[in-house]
């Protein structure tokens, strides 16, 4: 059995004086995602807990922070990164791991004020998704990381398929950023056949089309992929027209994105970094960072 099938146990708390690779520590957490792992859907009040929770984080307002998000069994721990550097708050479950209800984790780069978030609402399920969140989080600062902590199709009926249900840590976490007016990109894969002859799609979820997209598109034809714009082709199948996220941010007027990437460009680094430094334009065109 390969390792996403076997259960591994969960990463310790990271030491505030030793550097953390961040990388390295979310594929630990991944490690046994499997689509018959266990999920345990949140009632609204804890939802809200561990949204207000990132929210006071986000606002400095640290013991408040604390003591909300403890009373859902989350907590908060400061890192130094140790690919950039800089310093990270990860905000999860007590024991580093979801303790089993597979809320999923989300880190705050503490060497400027956020201004934006990568979100991966499909690790281990969209393979190496995880991966380019993280990188993409690295490449600018002021980013928010946002990672589901269960198998899309973990629990029962869809229940854990953040991307698509309301009613999920994840969504109250990305709501609140959004909410704040942080814009946002959410990264997720489909196989060759999902779209045939395209790397990569292009979207606005529910949204009209903005300069964002039409940047992150002509970026990703110059990178040399053969990208998709959802705008431009109606009825193309992985548009995120009924992403949860991609709903609440254009009923709000904030940028979002819904990126498609093919397993092979997920997968290999030089591909990868090459639609990395193409989203991190994207991003610098928000916040001018």
């Amino acid at each position: 059995m390969g390792s996403r099938g076997r259960r591994h146990p969960p990463p310790a708390a990271p030491s505030a004086a030793a550097p953390v690779d961040l990388a390295a520590r979310v594929d630990a957490f991944i490690a046994g995602f499997r689509p018959s792992g266990r999920y345990t859907a949140p009632d609204p009040a804890q939802r809200r807990a561990v949204a207000d929770g990132v929210l006071g984080a986000l606002d400095g307002r640290t013991g408040e922070a604390e003591r909300t998000l403890a009373r859902v069994g989350y907590r908060t721990t400061e890192f130094t990164e140790a690919v950039t550097g800089r310093r990270v708050a990860e905000i999860a479950a007590d024991d580093g791991a979801g303790d089993g209800r597979g809320w999923g984790w989300i880190y705050l780069d503490r060497s400027t004020r956020p201004g934006w978030s990568v979100q991966v609402p499909h690790p281990a399920s969209d393979a190496r998704t995880e991966v380019l969140g993280v990188e993409l989080f690295r490449a600018v600062p002021g980013g928010v990381l946002v990672i589901a902590g269960a198998h899309r199709r973990a629990g029962a009926d869809g229940c854990a398929d953040v991307a698509h249900r309301r009613d999920t840590v994840f969504a109250a976490v990305v709501e609140a950023l959004t909410g704040r007016g942080l814009p946002g990109i959410q990264v997720h894969g489909f196989g060759a056949a999902g779209l045939p002859g395209r790397d990569a799609m292009v979207s606005s979820g529910a949204g009209r089309p903005g300069p964002a997209a039409e940047l992150t598109a002509a970026g990703l034809d110059g990178a040399g992929l053969a990208v998709c714009r959802a705008w431009r082709e109606p009825g193309v199948r992985l548009a995120g027209t009924t992403n949860v996220a991609g709903r609440f941010a254009a009923g709000l007027g904030v940028p979002w994105l819904h990126v498609e990437l093919v397993y092979r460009v997920r997968a290999e680094p030089a591909r990868r970094a090459a639609v990395v430094k193409v989203l991190a334009e994207t991003v610098r065109s928000w916040s001018g960072r």
